[in-house]
C-alpha cells in the first residue's frame, strides 16, 4: 500500500469522499483499542486480540489498517464462518487472517518492508498461509482457485484499472454468504468500484469501517464473467444517460419501479381519462433501433472510430 494513499483527494472528488473522510476522522477521536458492538471478550481468540490491541499500525512503512477496521474484519470473518481466505497486499490483515482462516493466500510484492515484517512477525502463522510473490495484475489471473473463497480482501495496487482487475478474477470464486472487503474507498478509482458494488444484486453492503467497505455475497446468480449484458447490472441501469432507450427491454415506468423515483429529466405526467393506445409493431421496432444506436454511441468502438468518421465526412464535403 503506497504511503501516500491516505492523502487528500482531488477537489473535484470531494462531494463523493467527504462523508467517508468525516467517518474516518470521527474514528480517530475514539479510543483505538475499543472493541465495537460490545461483543463479549470470551468470543475473541486470544491471539486475535493481541494482534488488534498490541501490534502497532506502523509496523511496516506502507501503513496499516486501524484496529476498528481489524475488528470489523474479525466480526465479518466469524459471522461468515470463513475457512478459506485470499487478499491482495499484506500486513496486519495477513497476521489476522493467518490466525483465523484454515487456508489463507496473500498476493503481494517483495518490495519495501511489508512482506518481510509480516513473515517475520511472531504472531504470523506460516502453516496456514501461502504468499504468492509478484504483481497481482499477473499472479491473480494465473492462480488456480481450488476451493470456493469464504473471505476476500482487495487491497493491492490502487491505480485504475487494477482494483477492477483483481475483482474480476476473484469475484467468481466467492461463495454465497462469503465476504468481500474493499480497502481505500476514498481513492476515486476504488470509490467507483465501491459505488458499483453497492448497486449490484450479487452483493449486500454490510457497512464501512473508515475507508474500508464490507460486502456479503447474496444468492443472486453470478454475473457471467465471459458475457456482457450490461443492462443486467443495476449500476448501469441507474446511471445510463438514455433511460428511455431501455424501455423496450424493461417496460414502461421501469426506472421508477426499480429505484422508487422518476427517472432524471422525466416530464411530469398528467392524468388522462382515456388510456393511451398501445404502440404498434413499427413503434416497437423504432424504439429498439434507438436503443441500439444509444448503446453504440456509448461504446468504446464508437469513440475510437470518431477520427475515421470525421475523415469520411470531410471527404464527402470535398466532393
Amino acid at each position: 500500500m503506497p504511503a501516500s494513499k491516505h492523502g487528500r483527494p482531488r477537489d473535484d472528488h470531494e462531494s463523493l469522499v467527504l462523508p467517508i473522510l468525516a467517518q474516518r476522522l470521527d474514528g480517530l477521536r475514539r479510543p483505538m483499542t475499543a472493541k465495537p458492538n460490545g461483543a463479549a471478550p470470551g468470543q475473541v481468540n486470544g491471539i486475535v486480540r493481541k494482534i488488534i490491541d498490541e501490534v502497532s499500525p506502523s509496523f511496516h512503512a506502507s501503513g496499516s489498517l486501524y484496529p476498528d477496521v481489524l475488528w470489523k474484519i474479525f466480526e465479518e470473518h466469524q459471522d461468515a464462518k470463513a475457512r478459506v481466505s485470499v487478499e491482495t497486499g499484506c500486513g496486519l490483515s495477513t497476521l489476522l487472517l493467518s490466525n483465523m482462516s484454515e487456508r489463507h493466500t496473500a498476493f503481494t510484492l517483495p518490495h519495501g518492508d511489508s512482506l518481510q515484517n509480516t513473515q517475520n512477525h511472531p504472531y504470523m502463522q506460516p502453516a496456514t498461509t501461502k504468499f504468492v510473490i509478484g504483481p497481482s495484475q499477473v499472479m491473480v489471473p494465473k492462480w488456480q482457485f481450488s476451493d470456493p473463497v469464504d473471505f476476500a480482501l482487495i487491497d493491492g495496487p490502487h491505480a485504475y484499472p487494477f482494483p477492477d482487475l483483481e475483482y474480476y478474477y476473484i469475484y467468481p470464486h466467492i461463495r454465497t454468504g462469503g465476504v468481500l472487503v474493499i480497502d481505500d474507498i476514498h481513492i476515486p478509482t476504488i470509490h467507483r468500484l465501491y459505488e458499483f458494488l453497492r448497486d449490484d444484486e450479487m452483493w449486500e453492503h454490510r457497512g464501512d469501517a473508515r475507508t474500508t467497505a464490507f460486502f456479503r455475497r447474496t444468492a443472486s446468480p453470478i454475473f457471467d464473467p465471459l458475457g456482457d449484458n450490461w443492462p443486467g447490472q443495476k449500476y448501469n441501469r441507474r446511471h445510463f444517460a438514455s433511460h428511455e432507450a431501455l424501455t423496450p427491454l424493461l417496460g414502461p415506468g421501469w426506472y421508477q419501479a426499480e429505484f422508487g423515483v422518476p427517472r432524471p429529466g422525466a416530464p411530469v405526467s398528467v392524468p388522462v381519462s382515456a388510456p393511451a393506445a398501445a404502440p404498434d409493431r413499427r413503434d416497437l421496432e423504432i424504439a429498439a433501433l434507438r436503443a441500439e444506436v444509444a448503446a453504440l454511441k456509448s461504446s468504446t468502438t464508437w469513440r475510437a472510430t470518431r477520427p475515421l468518421r470525421n475523415a469520411v465526412d470531410w471527404t464527402r464535403r470535398k466532393k
